[in-house]
């Protein structure tokens, strides 16, 4: 048996006994044959994210099939399926992707979408229809809102990541800040953080240069940036900062290797840049070096979970699981245990989530909510691309409950 299913049941049991006590009735078998519930799975499967979204939808399955296993096994009379819908990657396509899972299968709990945007999206009919959330990696703070239908059991807000990138600026001494930010929660959350903690800790002058979501080239935004970085290292020492996803950086980087404003400052960028992918082209990877890349990431801990979900993938899919793809199968769990204690209803699967993620460990962490239903546990580690442009070392943490910042270079 694997070793994680034994924590599974065990906080599958645990929830049902509380659920007893609180007035939320825990599933009651069938009374001839399993009773089947569906897990929604909205996720980007196209679109810009569809790499991340295709991975977390196979975490999802994974989660699905060892619980029926399981589940099985113990002689339970409830068998998940599941039923998934594509959002694009838009707040539109998310909205859509919602409600038709929701209407077509009758699931009550979703597993997604994937960005803030896309959350937010699907917001007001996810509230209106008692449809829970739980989004395996949402984190702008424009998606901390209390007592709603969303969940983001995995990732912690990022006014956290923004207050520890501006400690690094300001520890090393950064005086001017260029910031190139998608125009979306994630962008514009990201930057305004970083804004307010780093010219409030003495820093001088931020600028802020935006681009749509999904841009064809960064031409135009590239030779923004370039303009602003030679006009503020006439004011002191300057560095760039990178918010967006990985396929932009790589269409900012085509304009890059040939900017000598770009190649001249030290570059910072949001965790998602912390990508094998983003190295695959050489000129790249030698730029990237060149203005020492450094990013902050959520420090996942090994623990005795997370090698046997690795393996388990590995041998189901053929590969090894994509970045964060262990968020969506750990959301997935926390989502099927609490429908196993309070069944397909939505409302009771919001009483009951909190207690059931702050007593789950996961893969990598435990996932303990704070008021809003978001991570509340944060520590991240501080990566710098090694002078080779070949990986990213790690040169230092980020501990959230002090904010304090410590760098080993």
């Amino acid at each position: 048996m694997r070793r994680v299913s034994l924590s599974m049941l065990g906080v599958m049991l645990l929830s049902a006994l509380l659920s007893a006590c609180t007035g939320v009735q825990p599933v009651a078998p069938a009374a001839t044959g399993p009773q089947t519930y569906t897990l929604g799975i909205v996720l980007p499967f196209t679109g810009p994210l569809g790499s991340f979204g295709t991975d977390f939808g196979k975490g999802v399955e994974l989660a699905v099939e060892q619980m029926n296993q399981e589940l099985e096994q113990a002689g339970a009379a409830v068998r998940f399926q599941t039923a998934s819908a594509d959002t694009e990657g838009t707040p539109d396509g998310a909205a859509r992707a919602v409600q038709t899972v929701a209407q077509s299968s009758g699931a009550k709990v979703i597993v997604g979408p994937l960005s803030t945007s896309e959350v937010l999206g699907a917001k007001q009919y996810a509230d209106d229809n008692q449809v829970v959330i739980v989004a395996p990696a949402s984190s702008a703070p424009a998606g901390a809102i209390p007592d709603d239908y969303i969940f983001r059991v995995m990732y912690p807000p990022d006014v956290y990541a923004g207050q520890a990138f501006a400690e690094i600026a300001i520890q090393r001494g950064y005086q001017n800040i260029a910031v190139l930010a998608v125009d979306d929660p994630f962008g514009n959350g990201m930057a305004d953080v970083f804004a307010q903690k780093f010219t409030g800790e003495g820093g001088q002058e931020v600028v802020v240069i935006k681009y749509a979501p999904d841009p064809a080239d960064l031409s135009g935004e590239a030779a923004k940036v370039s303009s602003e970085i030679e006009r503020l290292k006439g004011g002191g020492s300057t560095a760039f900062f990178l918010i967006g996803f990985l396929g932009d950086a790589q269409k900012l980087l085509q304009q890059a290797v040939t900017d000598a404003n770009l190649g001249s400052v030290p570059w910072l960028g949001v965790e998602n840049l912390v990508n094998p992918e983003i190295l695959g082209d050489p000129s790249h990877a030698q730029l990237l070096a060149s203005v020492g890349l450094t990013s902050v990431s959520f420090a996942d801990q090994q623990n005795p979970n997370s090698q046997p979900f690795k393996d388990s993938f590995q041998a189901k899919f053929g590969t090894e699981p994509g970045p964060f793809t262990n968020y969506a199968y750990d959301a997935a769990n926390i989502a099927m245990l609490s429908m196993l204690a309070a069944g397909n209803d939505g409302t009771a699967v919001k009483s009951i989530l909190p207690f059931i993620s702050n007593h789950y460990i996961g893969t990598a962490f435990q996932a303990y909510l704070d008021e809003n239903g978001d991570q509340a546990i944060v520590y991240y580690t501080i990566f710098r691309l090694n002078d080779e442009g070949t990986e990213f070392v790690p040169i230092g943490n980020y501990d959230g409950a002090s904010g304090q910042v410590t760098l080993e270079e």
